[in-house]
């Protein structure tokens, strides 16, 4: 996927985060892996795996799951461990089945997409061929950076890495214009935004500067010398510590992390002729086009730069760099990004700082599961047409469809039993929730790779081409109406997300399968898994930023300030509640960076109960295994998050991700509802709990 199109689908996701999914190199295998399973086929919830000795109210993740935590053992090419990673498992395992079908039809330069998926993955394969290369792929991009000595060249190079596997510190995309959805418009990000790495190499701007992780800054900077040394460049100890000097200054005066989320201030819509002026240490018009923009008109396209200061902070840095650091930089993340196509040296540097140091990870994958990252990051809806028509039914298109029917009338009903918003405020949301479209299980509509060229052997040249295609591809769409058909995921993605520019939610086919949903199991755990999931990006449509486009997708206040007011007030206690929470010694949930995912956890969870009860038609709950189901569906949703983490990679998602981790999803929004307390009788001095004032309903 391209630098814009993942930057895009980061940014919505539900599910895991994009760094737990980081392809390192490893050992050639063509054999087929089985099937991990996702749990015990039974009647929809994993009973063995609760702890019943622990007191619901003190612990409700552990009273759920704290067996099945306690045995489960983290694979060890793995940072973490749960339903999310094991389906995404289950989907890599399918995906290997089709490539190795597809392998039958390897040819010089093939032309159907059938062909591309098996010369791309059989090529990758071939690690013999790739240690024999070394690092010469890169010979022709470091000659690029090797000629990187002024303003103008360093502006170009950055344009390039749009359309290569060169390096910028600046994000550019085409994404629909937030003010107005039915057009394409440009986006420039600082680099550093929620879900994204950016324009750094460590995962966050704490990295640089938080003393208690000094050993991850010094170990980075080792990597950084391992890399240069590798590409046999000069003095790579002495350049080591300057990138990171560099790279700390840049830190430095980026606009934190958790103020990235804010829609409202990352909406700056400028010409090209303004954002010169705005940022006048970088030359915008090499940048631009060097990136393939045509350069009629161009000081007047419109570009939205979501932080201007941060930007042009970042650009005043760059201006004051000594151009030999630099060029070190570039030619360092060159190598990391590359470090999957090249040799095994660089791949195993690549793991041992991404894996091992800052995620826990003590065994690389298997090669060929880097593979079918690689071939899906490249054609990925190619795979994903062989993936549906394989193994997804249209049965269970139809179900979730209904399921996600019945969501949405729960949260009609709740929309309009809501006490703290006003009328004027509720007519409008209500307009919006009617418009919400959904998209189940695959496009209407695929890629069209014939332009695509895939060579056999050229592992390097088949990635620079797959994002040089996928940068035109986004390139193509400025001045024309936006394609309401278009996904930001493949079908065999195990995410969700919300698109607040289409007011739509969309649910990927991988995702649909057990614990999430189970056709033969239960329905209240059900409701409680999949039924959470979708009123989760439901939700997202009205958290703390999603609240502020209205039903055709526009970027505007169109609250009134009394409705505007109570939200905050809310929102600002649950924040306080997430702040509260310690993963590790010493690390606290940013409350404020997480919000959104919160919001969404609550409100989904409060609209797969409703759902539930809806379900029932005025008939009383029954008992199923021995518990109500209220009990049932609060269960579904503890197994939907029962995930295990290894303490670096818990760390590491803790400073950079916008998910609270597993336990916080699944205590936080269960101590806020009323009906959690009666399912299981939560009583004062339990740990978690809230007095009824002190519990916070948004949705």
């Amino acid at each position: 996927m391209n630098r814009s199109a993942f930057w895009r689908a980061a940014r919505l996701s539900v599910g895991v985060s994009a760094f737990a999914l980081a392809a390192y190199a490893g050992v050639a295998s063509v054999a087929h892996a089985a099937e991990p399973q996702p749990y015990k086929n039974g009647w929809g919830f994993d009973e063995a795996g609760m702890n019943r000795s622990a007191v619901p109210g003190n612990n409700f993740f552990d009273y759920a799951n704290g067996t099945y935590i306690k045995n489960l053992k983290i694979p060890g090419d793995m940072g973490s461990f749960g339903p999310f990673r094991i389906l995404y498992e289950v989907a890599l395992a399918r995906q290997q089945a089709i490539l190795n079908d597809a392998v039958k039809h390897v040819s010089d330069t093939p032309s159907d997409d059938i062909g591309k998926i098996g010369t791309y993955y059989s090529s990758y394969l071939d690690q013999k061929h790739l240690d024999a290369l070394g690092a010469k792929p890169l010979a022709d991009d470091l000659k690029i950076i090797q000629g990187v000595n002024d303003g103008k060249s360093l502006a170009a190079a950055f344009g390039l890495a749009t359309k290569s596997l060169l390096f910028s510190t600046f994000s550019f995309g085409v994404e629909q214009d937030e003010s107005n959805p039915e057009r394409y418009t440009l986006v420039l990000d600082q680099g550093m935004s929620i879900g994204v790495s950016g324009g750094l190499g460590l995962p966050d701007t704490s990295y640089y500067s938080d003393p208690k992780l000094a050993d991850k800054k010094k170990a980075y900077q080792a990597y950084i010398a391992k890399i240069l040394t590798l590409e046999g460049w000069a003095d790579p100890a002495k350049n080591a510590q300057a990138v990171v000097d560099l790279e700390t200054a840049i830190a430095k005066v980026e606009v934190p992390r958790a103020e990235t989320r804010d829609t409202l201030k990352t909406h700056n819509p400028m010409t090209v002729a303004q954002l010169k002026a705005a940022a006048p240490d970088f030359d915008w018009d090499t940048f631009l086009l060097s990136t393939g923009l045509p350069k009629e008109g161009l000081d007047q396209r419109i570009v939205n730069v979501r932080e201007p200061k941060g930007i042009a902070a970042i650009a005043s840095v760059l201006k004051g760099a000594d151009y030999g650091t630099i060029r070190a930089w570039l030619a360092f993340q060159l190598g990391s990004n590359a470090a999957s196509y090249l040799s095994h040296d660089f791949g195993d540097a690549a793991f041992d700082f991404n894996g091992r140091v800052l995620s826990g990870i003590n065994q690389q994958s298997p090669r060929w599961k880097r593979g079918v990252r690689a071939t899906n990051g490249a054609l990925g809806f190619a795979i994903g047409k062989l993936y549906v028509a394989k193994y997804f039914p249209p049965e269970a298109q139809a179900q979730i469809e209904g399921l996600v029917q019945e969501v949405k009338a729960a949260f009609h009903q709740r929309l309009e039993n809501n006490p703290w918003m006003d009328a004027e405020t509720r007519k409008a949301a209500l307009v919006k929730l009617d418009n919400f479209a959904v998209q189940v299980g695959y496009p209407k509509k695929w890629w069209d790779y014939s332009s695509y060229v895939v060579r056999k052997g050229d592992v390097y040249g088949n990635a620079e081409r797959a994002a040089a295609f996928g940068w035109q591809r986004d390139l193509n769409k400025l001045d024309k109406p936006v394609d309401r058909d278009e996904w930001d995921m493949t079908p065999q993605t195990v995410n969700a997300y919300n698109d607040p520019t289409m007011n739509e939610i969309v649910f990927p086919a991988a995702i649909l399968q057990a614990p999430f949903f189970d056709p033969k199991g239960d329905m209240a755990v059900n409701y409680g898994g999949i039924g959470g999931v979708i009123g989760h990006e439901m939700s997202h449509g009205f958290d703390d930023q999603g609240r502020h486009y209205d039903e055709h997708g526009r970027l505007h206040d169109w609250w009134t300030p009394a409705s505007t007011a109570a939200f905050e007030k809310l929102a600002a206690r649950l924040g306080a509640q997430f702040d509260a929470q310690e993963p590790l010694p010493g690390l606290h949930i940013n409350g404020k960076m997480t919000m959104g995912e919160n919001i969404a956890d609550l409100g989904g969870l409060n609209l797969g109960l409703q759902a539930y009860h809806n379900s029932l038609h005025g008939k009383p709950d029954e008992k199923k295994h021995g518990l109500t189901g209220d009990q049932r569906v609060f269960l579904g949703w503890a197994q939907v998050w029962r995930e295990k983490d290894k303490p670096d990679s818990l760390r590491r998602q803790v400073l950079s991700n916008e998910h609270s981790p597993a336990e916080a999803r699944v205590n936080m929004p269960m101590h806020n509802i009323d009906a959690w307390y009666d399912a299981f009788g939560v009583k004062a001095g339990d740990k978690l709990y809230l007095t009824p004032d002190q519990r916070v309903k948004i949705w």
